[in-house]
């Protein structure tokens, strides 16, 4: 199968994008297709843990632990956490069933780019 790499931007909630991440991801591991997302800037407070839930609007919390029960690998530029002050609430493996997210950085960007088939800028 194909490996998509998507390289996301965006903060949630300011627009539809970390939505739209979420929802391409979805799609593309319920075809069986590898899917690995490096976080940057402020895209990595889109995996951060207890996001409030409100009726009709998409909670991109849940949408990440979606993907990462499937299987998505998810990378956290570490120091975009870090300045946002953000590191310890983001998502980790323990709470998410060993699940493969962790802090990363560019060297683990360009592996990304590397390993998969096409990379999505979502931005």
């Amino acid at each position: 199968m194909a490996k998509l790499g998507i390289l996301f931007f965006s903060g949630p909630y300011q627009t539809q994008a970390a939505e739209t991440v979420c929802k391409l991801a979805n799609a593309a591991l319920d075809k069986g297709h590898d899917v690995r997302i490096f976080c940057y800037m402020d895209a990595v407070n889109a995996v951060l843990r207890n996001q409030k839930k409100i009726e009709g609007i998409y909670n991109i919390e849940e949408g990440f632990r979606e993907i990462l029960d499937k299987g998505a690998v998810v990378r956290l530029c570490n120091l975009c956490l870090l300045v946002r002050g953000t590191m310890k609430n983001c998502l980790d493996r323990k709470e998410c069933g060993d699940a493969d997210i962790k802090r990363a950085g560019t060297p683990d960007l360009a592996k990304i780019i590397e390993l998969t088939d096409k990379l999505i800028v979502v931005s």
